[in-house]
């Protein structure tokens, strides 16, 4: 007797992460390009781009985090498996966040420093969160869909709170935007939260993408009204009203990307050519490596400091030296450059990366 088919992987999630990845080396390769062009209008159009890889990184963590928990729900040994490979994945991330933070920041000197919620960790913290909560509703898509919503919604409006918060400890680097943590819990989870809500309606069965196309839409117009709210938010917050508003703007323009590439993939699918075209392989080499590009793109632009026994240390950062200080031309041909040796990096440890335990799939047994 055959198994049931595998369920069907969310190609254009792959493709969103893979522009993200894109955007966010041509974004961090900004460093190399000098101040005098920072009020030029093509830098400000590449702010305007970049201030969306964050969020996007963040939804579709929290997307295939709920996505694959529901799908395992229906089977209890599967369900069990599927969670501990899920949290490992998780320390994983956290695993590659704290050599970062030892690579780039002055942790020996400040141990506070650890503390500080990057990128990697605030994704990492919420996506704890989101297991533990995916993981107590138990097989109930739906329900875990609304609930991942509300609580979407109450980190959102307790962010410009807790941004007045200033005497609460080590806590204040996870929940105070003004912390001195690029990216605190709050609010930056709650786009794992949001994208948790769309994924897990996708497991489904039959009705998975009809529930997404129409979980995309709804947050594009919750987008579109919280970003133009503004109004109503100078009254309930007077000290930040921005907070809520900037959210609803990268709320809306994630969900129209996301929505621009769910049919591109649907249309590609009905006419043959998703699965061979070389743009949808180079964005699902980067979309499927995320966190491998992540790390090799940071060492390559930013160096890393190697630390040797008795206190010394070796500084590795060949392209150090021209931080802010190329034009234009410089810094479109070392951001190629980076963003291509990175997909290299990627694939050439991507036979490495799969033989990892918690990623390695286990044979299924032939059909008698």
């Amino acid at each position: 007797m055959e198994g049931k088919p595998a369920p069907a992987r969310i190609r254009a999630l792959d493709w969103h992460r893979g522009l993200a990845v894109i955007v966010m080396i041509e974004c961090h390769a900004l460093a190399l390009l000098s101040s005098t062009h920072d009020a030029e209008p093509f830098r400000q159009f590449l702010n305007s781009i970049n201030g969306l890889v964050a969020p996007s990184f963040i939804y579709a963590a929290g997307f295939a985090l709920s996505m694959v928990l529901c799908r395992a729900a229906i089977e209890p040994v599967g369900r069990r498996q599927r969670a501990l490979k899920s949290v490992l994945r998780i320390g994983e991330v956290v695993v590659v966040a704290h050599i970062l933070k030892w690579c780039l920041w002055p942790v020996r000197e400040d141990p506070w420093q650890w503390l500080r919620v990057d990128i990697l960790s605030c994704i990492a913290y919420s996506l704890l969160a989101l297991w533990a909560c995916v993981l107590a509703l138990g097989n109930r898509p739906r329900t875990i869909a609304a609930i991942m919503g509300v609580l979407a919604a109450i980190i959102f409006a307790a962010s410009p709170w807790t941004e007045t918060v200033t005497d609460a400890g080590a806590l204040q680097y996870f929940i105070n935007p003004k912390s001195d943590s690029p990216f605190p819990v709050l609010p930056w989870a709650g786009y794992a939260f949001l994208g948790a809500a769309l994924g897990a309606p996708v497991a489904i069965p039959d009705r998975g993408p009809s529930y997404l196309a129409r979980g995309l839409f709804a947050m594009l117009i919750a987008g579109f009204a919280i970003a133009w709210s503004g109004p109503l938010f100078e009254r309930l917050y007077p000290w930040n009203p921005w907070i809520l508003t900037n959210a609803g703007e990268r709320i809306w323009k994630v969900a129209a990307i996301s929505l621009l590439l769910l049919g591109a993939e649907r249309f590609g699918n009905a006419r043959g050519w998703a699965m061979k075209n070389p743009v949808t392989w180079v964005l699902e080499l980067y979309g499927t490596s995320s966190l491998s590009a992540f790390y090799f793109h940071t060492t390559l632009l930013f160096g890393a400091f190697v630390w040797l026994p008795f206190g010394w240390s070796i500084f590795f950062g060949p392209l150090y030296p021209l931080m802010g200080k190329c034009g234009w031309a410089g810094y479109g041909a070392l951001a190629v450059g980076i963003i291509a040796l990175t997909g290299v990096l990627c694939r050439a440890w991507d036979p490495i990366d799969r033989r990892l335990p918690w990623k390695a799939k286990k044979k299924k047994p032939a059909a008698p």
